[in-house]
């Protein structure tokens, strides 16, 4: 499967105001080749809710049971569980309900298909999880579903910012009709917890979008021309050149040298809280830098490389139980097997 050079995913990174336009660089002279568990997870949460979307857009609800899903393999291999039906179900329903709401089926209604983005990059598309127009309304809904449990906030989500870009240009909403149109973009999102429940919305004017997607645009092209620049923040963590990245480096070394500093024993209220924000942000930089050049070091070792000092050994696995623990205790009781620990 072919990826984005500028991936709607990773907009909240590029494409946002001071964002890091120099990470598409990195995502493409580092890629990522290895899936974690967390994303085939999310991926299989993703298959069931398009399914029983996909029955409800053709009035066929075979597939909104536990039963039918629960305990059966994925696309990917990964097993679902009942953690990931309840989670695709209560997304599934709301985008549901809205349908029938807004009597919206068939063509202005799309689930898992890829949509070009021009507006902000010819080389920028993706894939909304569900887009729905609703024309006579005057509506166009953007969902995005989240399995994990970072939380993902509503409101200016450039994720979703981005998929409008091209969904505007899908439906055919024009610089007149947009003034008369609502962006509805929605998060479901049944495993964070928010103050604003599992489900939450931003609502804009169509017409007022315009000015995101033109940040979007700008900040495209700085990130395939010459002058790509690099920002450090919280999307470090998860970069894939963090371990190369010059703005990166600088930053931990700084944060390092600055809590390296001896000072007096005896701090003021203000000095003291000024000392903790520089030590607590000088931990999470080089927790970042750690972490990849640990992934550096294990990839070299892998490959046969030695690196003084370290070595890889072979780890316990992650397997976790498909079935609720009260059962698997009961189970294990039959067998005379004790599985509490």
């Amino acid at each position: 499967m072919d990826h984005s050079i500028l991936p709607p995913s990773s907009a909240g990174v590029w494409g946002k105001p001071n964002g890091c336009t120099g990470w598409v660089l990195m995502a493409q002279t580092y890629p990522e080749t290895e899936e974690t568990i967390e994303s085939r997870e999310g991926e299989a949460a993703h298959e069931i809710g398009e399914g029983i979307i996909s029955d409800a857009k053709t009035n066929n609800v075979r597939r909104d049971t536990a039963e039918h899903w629960v305990g059966k393999s994925a696309t990917n291999g990964v097993i679902f569980t009942e953690a990931m039906f309840e989670a695709a179900k209560m997304y599934a329903d709301d985008v549901v309900s809205t349908m029938r709401k807004t009597s919206v089926f068939g063509g202005n209604l799309r689930i898992e298909q890829r949509v070009e983005i021009p507006r902000v990059h010819a080389l920028n598309w993706g894939t909304p999880d569900v887009a729905l127009y609703d024309k006579a309304g005057g509506v166009l809904y953007v969902w995005d579903f989240k399995f994990g449990f970072g939380v993902v906030e509503a409101f200016e989500n450039w994720q979703a910012i981005d998929y409008v870009g091209g969904l505007l240009d899908e439906f055919g909403i024009d610089g007149h009709i947009d003034q008369h149109t609502k962006i509805v973009i929605r998060i479901a999102q049944p495993r964070a917890f928010h103050s604003e429940g599992p489900i939450r919305e931003w609502v804009i004017c169509a017409s007022d979008i315009r000015a995101h997607i033109n940040i979007l645009r700008t900040n495209a092209e700085e990130a395939l021309g010459p002058n790509a620049k690099f920002r450090t923040g919280s999307h470090c963590a998860h970069c894939p050149g963090r371990h190369a990245c010059p703005a990166a480096l600088s930053a931990g070394m700084n944060m390092y040298e600055a809590t390296a500093k001896p000072l007096p024993v005896e701090l003021s209220p203000q000095a003291l809280g000024l000392q903790l924000s520089i030590v607590t942000r000088a931990r999470k930089q080089l927790e970042y830098l750690e972490s990849g050049f640990e992934e550096q070091v294990k990839s070299l070792i892998r490959s046969g490389s030695l690196v003084q000092g370290w070595s890889v050994e072979q780890g316990v696995g992650r397997e976790k139980w498909s079935k609720p623990v009260s059962e698997v205790i009961a189970l294990g009781d039959m067998l005379a097997i004790d599985l509490r620990k």
